[in-house]
């Protein structure tokens, strides 16, 4: 079966089944173990208690900056959001600056969009920032 036509019946995400073929897991087209392997991770996919023991095995440190970032795609993103959470405070991160480190880090040109996304992400990581600030504020 090619993985194309596994795509649209499987509850695994399209771009998991893409991690797992480029990482040479898994073949283009699926042989019959493979089909049946997936067909396995499908019954155990999202089972909350198997994701629990994935994660508790992890620190409470790397846990919340897990969840902080679960819903950011790429890896250069994520590299963008934590660049400015682990910030000092009164330090500045020019974007030009990251822009680049981005660039020679990950090997590939930003694109407008991807510059347009990545204010998105600065944003986000400044508004936590902010919130636990203000948190820590009125814990003390």
């Amino acid at each position: 079966m090619k993985l194309t036509e596994f795509y649209p019946r499987s509850k695994i995400p399209k771009h998991v089944l893409l991690y797992l073929h480029r990482e040479k897991l898994i073949n283009d087209p699926l042989r019959d173990e493979e089909v049946t392997n997936l067909e396995f991770l499908e019954r155990i996919w999202c089972n909350s208690t198997l994701v629990r023991a994935q994660i508790c095995r992890l620190s409470m440190r790397a846990r919340m900056s897990f969840l902080q970032t679960a819903d950011i795609p790429t890896k250069w993103e994520r590299y963008t959001y934590s660049r400015y959470r682990n910030l000092p405070l009164g330090k500045r991160l020019r974007m030009v600056d990251l822009i680049e480190e981005i660039q020679t880090t990950f090997g590939f040109v930003l694109k407008r969009q991807h510059i347009k996304r990545l204010y998105t992400v600065r944003n986000r990581a400044q508004v936590a920032n902010h919130r636990a600030r203000k948190q820590q504020a009125q814990g003390e």
